[in-house]
């Protein structure tokens, strides 16, 4: 079928870029740097930069023990770093998709993200086997970029590149039916399709970052994508000025004051609004010492995306554990921009190369590849998407094991071991868990910590239910590898299993003089209560 789908577009003539105002007519990507459109690169280097803040923040803390007294505002550092990227790509797409012929598309799609990235993934895998330090998840589901629901990646950040490969997908789909044309109707009915699941679905019920495949479309991620494919349009039809980039800053202040389900519509509304400002406004020039690093930073934005957290995790493993999280941050911060420096013209040489090839391939080579490819990524994102309507099936079954007790046994500690013990439900003595930290990350919305492992059945796949006050206020699945856990003794067996948990929760949901109690829930529905933390 996906055979089919690719044959006899050939023959297809492309069609002209759509008006976009000032968007030029030359092919903008990442490590290109297109006349007409510098600010846009600038964005670009912006945009890595506060995703590299975000992570150094988080690792100083997680790695260091350093503190975080502006927890709220780091935080969101991340979903604006990565809601600009979405916008500027959806702006961009909105173009090529019409300019391009679909066959060309899809390949310097694919040759812009998998060549770096799978170059970067050996960098590392190299370089943190040579120092005996365990790395990522390398597996054909990983490295496939394939929407296939939660699971640990290789570099951490992979989620928002099998955000872009998706929506690459869907474009090559439309344009393959012929609607490239109908771009500004699909966005807005995109759109209202995820303020209807925003409204509809209760809060966690799709995952923001990891979701499967049959969710991806709803998960509000893809608000600045789906926004930028209108920009094209706005900014031809004189609606959109430069002034309108001041509507960005209290939208983008606002996030700070709701939940996260609700941060994204700002943050995305406020990345789309400063994209087109961007567009639309007087470009920089690269005449300055400024502006030239401005742009040298934009055009290197993708591989220090790519590199800045395993420098962060290695730059922690090279420094003297006397120095401070703050001197961490820094190093790390330089570490990584200067790897990107280093790595940049490279990675925009290599695009270079790679277009240069797939433009002076013969139609049928390009069909061939793209057959593969797609047959590549709809059967990962099917297995994936298929293991997570698993799990899904499992957290069900944990909810129906938990009510099936009184909810008094939920009070306490001790009175859920007393529960269990007298059902003949709790988990084996040699359960190794902790329910490590409740952590408030903004005004409404805390972030839950801990893990829990058996040595004895390493495979045990255990669910994280968190009590309050004797009421339930969450829910989860391991999402992350806990290497740091490898030391501990009975924990040798660990390897590169998922025992890590991170919750989000609503504030309300746990209020300071509540109770905490965390029970993991196995498979066969045996429970057992952990040890915890009443640390906020």
């Amino acid at each position: 079928m996906i055979t089919r789908l690719v044959r006899g577009l050939s023959s297809r003539s492309a069609v002209p870029l759509v008006a976009t105002g000032r968007a030029p007519a030359a092919p903008v990507t990442v490590g290109t740097r297109a006349p007409g459109l510098s600010n846009i690169q600038v964005l670009r280097g912006l945009a890595a930069s506060a995703v590299l803040v975000h992570h150094t923040a988080h690792y100083a803390e997680a790695l260091r023990g350093a503190g975080r007294p502006m927890r709220a505002l780091d935080a969101m550092l991340g979903l604006w770093g990565v809601a600009l990227f979405f916008a500027i790509s959806g702006f961009l797409m909105a173009g090529l998709v019409l300019r391009d012929r679909p066959l060309a598309f899809l390949s310097h799609r694919i040759a812009r993200i998998f060549p770096t990235y799978l170059a970067v993934v050996a960098l590392f895998a190299g370089l943190f086997a040579a120092l005996g330090l365990g790395f990522g998840n390398l597996t054909p589901l990983t490295l496939s970029l394939a929407p296939a629901g939660p699971r640990a990646y290789p570099l951490t950040v992979e989620w928002t590149l099998v955000f872009e490969t998706s929506f690459y997908v869907g474009l090559f789909l439309v344009a393959l039916a012929g609607l490239a044309r109908r771009i500004v109707p699909l966005a807005l009915g995109w759109l209202g399709l995820m303020a209807a699941a925003f409204v509809m679905l209760p809060q966690g019920a799709v995952d923001l970052t990891l979701p499967p495949l049959y969710l991806l479309p709803l998960s509000g991620a893809c608000i600045p994508f789906a926004g930028g494919l209108l920009l094209p349009r706005l900014i031809a039809s004189g609606r959109l000025r430069p002034s309108a980039g001041l509507l960005a800053l209290p939208l983008a202040a606002a996030c700070l004051l709701v939940e996260i389900d609700a941060a994204r519509w700002l943050g995305g509304a406020a990345a789309v609004l400063l994209v087109g400002a961007a567009a639309t406004g007087q470009q920089i020039r690269g005449e300055g010492p400024l502006s030239r690093a401005a742009l040298a930073l934009g055009d290197g934005s993708y591989v220090l995306y790519l590199v800045h957290v395993p420098v962060l995790w290695l730059t922690a493993q090279a420094l003297p554990a006397s120095w401070p999280g703050f001197a961490y941050g820094l190093v790390g911060i330089a570490a990584a921009l200067g790897l990107a420096a280093l790595l940049g013209p490279l990675d925009g040489a290599l695009y270079r190369h790679l277009r240069r090839r797939i433009d002076a391939a013969s139609p049928r080579s390009l069909r061939r590849g793209l057959t593969l490819y797609l047959l590549l990524f709809f059967g990962c994102a099917a297995w994936g998407s298929i293991e997570t309507a698993r799990n899904d099936l499992r957290e069900s079954r944990a909810r129906a094991a938990l009510a099936g007790l009184p909810p008094e046994a939920w009070s306490g500690r001790e009175s859920a071991e007393a529960a269990l013990s007298g059902r003949d439900l709790g988990l084996p003595a040699t359960l190794r868990g902790a329910l490590e930290a409740i952590e408030p990350v903004s005004p409404t919305e805390a972030i839950v910590s801990g893990f829990a492992y058996d040595p004895a059945r390493p495979e045990r796949g255990m669910m994280l239910a968190l009590y309050c006050g004797g009421r339930l206020a969450g829910l989860d699945r391991p999402r992350r590898l806990r290497a740091d856990l490898a030391a501990r003794p009975g924990f040798e067996g660990v390897g590169r299993q998922r025992i890590g948990y991170r919750m989000r929760i609503a504030r309300a949901a746990c209020p300071g003089d509540a109770v905490p109690l965390a029970i993991v829930v196995d498979e066969d529905g045996r429970m057992a209560a952990l040890p915890g933390t009443d640390g906020r």
